[in-house]
């Protein structure tokens, strides 16, 4: 009996961390697995490219070029990639008088609003902002 509830359990869990798009791709964790830019095609070519690079063990690094800005832990849930994130203080921040030059800890959960073979693109900002930003994301060879 406990072990056909847990078959369940996990069938449903299963089911729920994958988002379908109509006549898309179907994501999934797996979907994410490796470097992903955001300057598109020509990013991927580039040494000062945005980019992030999903680890199968559900590790994150976000950065530019050779510089990384941001570490931490991902996973999808539905349509969102959720992260825990470590950010690194950018030079634009040095006069912050909240951050100065320490690392700090970020929730990001970007809701995935469309998706492709070798792309998809993310809703960045919570429900109280006006205006959300988007974001695409390309995969890279």
């Amino acid at each position: 009996m406990i072990c056909k509830r847990a078959v369940v359990v996990f069938t449903l869990a299963a089911m729920q961390s994958a988002a379908s798009f109509a006549g898309e791709v179907t994501i999934s964790p797996e979907y994410f697995h490796g470097m992903w830019s955001l300057g598109g095609k020509a990013g991927c070519g580039s040494s000062n490219v945005d980019y992030v690079l999903f680890r199968q063990n559900g590790t994150l690094e976000v950065g530019q070029g050779g510089r990384v800005h941001r570490i931490g832990f991902w996973t999808t849930v539905n349509d969102t990639l959720v992260a825990n994130t470590l950010t690194a203080p950018l030079e634009t921040e040095e006069s912050h008088p909240f951050f100065g030059d320490s690392y700090r800890y970020e929730y990001v959960a970007p809701k995935i609003v469309g998706a492709e073979q070798d792309t998809f693109t993310v809703s960045i900002g919570s429900d109280l902002e006006k205006e959300k930003r988007k974001a695409t994301l390309t995969r890279c060879p």
